[in-house]
């Protein structure tokens, strides 16, 4: 799923984010995943700086249509938060 994400947020213009493999994690849907023989597998997290509101919040829409329309089951579905920063440079 990390390559399909990962290009959506291309596709939409953004540019700027970090991709973190590995995580463990639970969440409020699909199993746990801690990476072990009873939890198997890992999480992804990509985190994105987006320069202006618009584009931030049309993406935020694509993620709600890819979990509705192609995340098939609760492991695959993408959770999204999203909040606004007072400052982001880099000089």
């Amino acid at each position: 799923m990390k390559d399909q994400v990962i290009s959506l947020i291309e596709e939409n213009g953004m540019n700027a984010f970090q991709v973190c493999e590995g995580v463990t994690a639970r969440s409020p849907k699909g199993a746990p995943r801690f990476d072990t023989p009873v939890w198997p597998g890992y999480n992804v997290v990509i985190t994105i700086q987006a320069d202006n509101d618009d584009k931030a919040s049309v993406l935020i829409e694509k993620f709600k249509l890819f979990n509705s329309e192609i995340a098939g089951t609760d492991d695959e579905l993408l959770t999204v938060c999203s909040w606004n920063m007072e400052s982001h440079f880099i000089d």
